[in-house]
């Protein structure tokens, strides 16, 4: 009996010792793999490649529609899809050729893009998305060239699909710099810095701001911003931007 009992208390202590992964397998189950989380999935890299990713599409004058072709090819050995196709902004539609590629398949991304309002260097990009949830991106740009047929245009950046850029994304913001992010980055850049517009960092009369803001430079590339002119914002979400805007340094 002494024997049996000195035995079975080894055999329990080795059964302890055992790494979990041996202890699970004597005991008939699998080893469980740590689960794979979507932050990770986003990390990894898209097997659909833009060559080249970054594209020049030359010059265009104002209010003309620009086309850029960037080509897409799969670097994989399985079969892709491209699930979702973004831009930067409202103002560029990409369609893609086909969306099924083969291992080592090539396919075009048709993009078009409004210039209207737009002027000097103009950059966007386009954005893939394949089944596994992974992306790439590309870059085009432009110049976009001074159109005198554009005097006395009556369009505004309120309208159409420019105003899922300058008008829809303001509704309900309430502090400086959520306005700010939405209506102002894409021209004035982060931080007021200037972009395509002027930068307005360094500015110290909130009055003046809150008046150009509101009733606009007179340009197509400026107009007033207020409700009363056709824009999107009230006059309490103008004096607040106004007066953040002079928080900026330059």
């Amino acid at each position: 009996m002494a024997d049996k009992l000195i035995y079975t208390l080894l055999l329990l202590m080795l059964v302890a010792c055992a790494p979990a992964g041996e202890a699970m397998k004597q005991g008939g189950m699998a080893e469980q793999q740590p689960p794979v989380h979507s932050a990770d999935v986003e990390a990894e890299p898209s097997q659909l490649v833009f060559e080249p990713d970054h594209v020049d599409g030359g010059s265009v004058k104002e209010g003309d529609k620009a086309v850029v072709f960037l080509r897409v090819r799969n670097a994989g050995d399985q079969m892709e899809n491209i699930v979702a196709v973004t831009t930067s902004c409202g103002c560029s539609v990409a369609e893609p050729e086909q969306r099924l590629l083969m291992p080592g398949g090539f396919t075009r991304i048709r993009v078009t893009v409004d210039t209207f309002a737009k002027e000097n260097d103009v950059r966007k990009w386009v954005e893939l998305t394949d089944a596994h949830g992974h992306r790439s991106r590309a870059w085009l740009t432009l110049e976009v060239t001074e159109n005198p047929h554009m005097v006395g245009s009556k369009r505004s950046i309120f309208d159409g699909k420019c105003g899922s850029c300058h008008f829809a994304p303001a509704a309900g913001k309430s502090t400086g710099p959520a306005i700010y992010q939405a209506v102002c980055v894409m021209c004035h850049g982060a931080n007021g810095q200037g972009a395509y517009a002027p930068k307005l960092a360094g500015h110290k009369d909130a009055g003046l701001l809150a008046a150009v803001i509101a009733a606009g430079t007179g340009s197509r590339h400026m107009p007033g911003f207020a409700k009363e002119h056709g824009g999107p914002l009230s006059p309490d979400q103008i004096a607040v931007l106004s007066r953040w805007l002079l928080t900026l340094d330059e």
